[in-house]
């Protein structure tokens, strides 16, 4: 497999995230400053931003363990969702900035930290809280939207 730039793993994240929006009638602009997307509804009249944090596949987790998907988020971002984005399925997960502080299992450095093990028969230690991906199945961008996380 041929060596993917992390600038265009980005965008390519960015890219599928308003693709899937604007495929359920939700048009994006492009965000600054921190911000990738920025969604403007006329009727009702709501704005909100989102940052997308992209992987290209699962890798081992602290690079020697099980094989996971994780992100990393500063505690600062003025984003009102975080869009965790896996490109290798092809699927997204929408948070809004409370969710994801409080899902992340990790904090360092100003930083949050999110993972999902992508292995169902990973034995975990310690807490075991929304540790695997399917246990974020209700979190899936699809799922919120037809949830109406956008009409709030």
């Amino acid at each position: 497999m041929q060596k993917v730039p992390k600038s265009m793993i980005g965008v390519s994240g960015k890219l599928f995230v308003n693709s899937l929006l604007l495929r359920e009638g939700i048009q994006c602009g492009q965000g600054r400053d921190g911000i990738d997307l920025v969604i403007n509804l006329k009727k009702p009249i709501r704005k909100w931003s989102i940052l997308v944090t992209t992987n290209l596949m699962p890798k081992k987790a602290g690079g020697k363990g099980k094989m996971a998907l994780d992100w990393w988020v500063s505690e600062r971002t003025e984003a009102d969702f975080i869009t965790c984005v896996d490109m290798s399925s092809l699927r997204a997960w929408l948070f809004t900035n409370r969710e994801f502080q409080k899902l992340s299992q990790q904090k360092a450095g100003g930083r949050c930290h999110l993972y999902m093990y992508t292995n169902r028969e990973v034995a975990l230690r310690g807490s075991k809280l929304m540790k695997f991906d399917y246990e974020f199945e209700s979190y899936r961008l699809e799922n919120r939207i037809y949830r109406g996380v956008f009409e709030k």
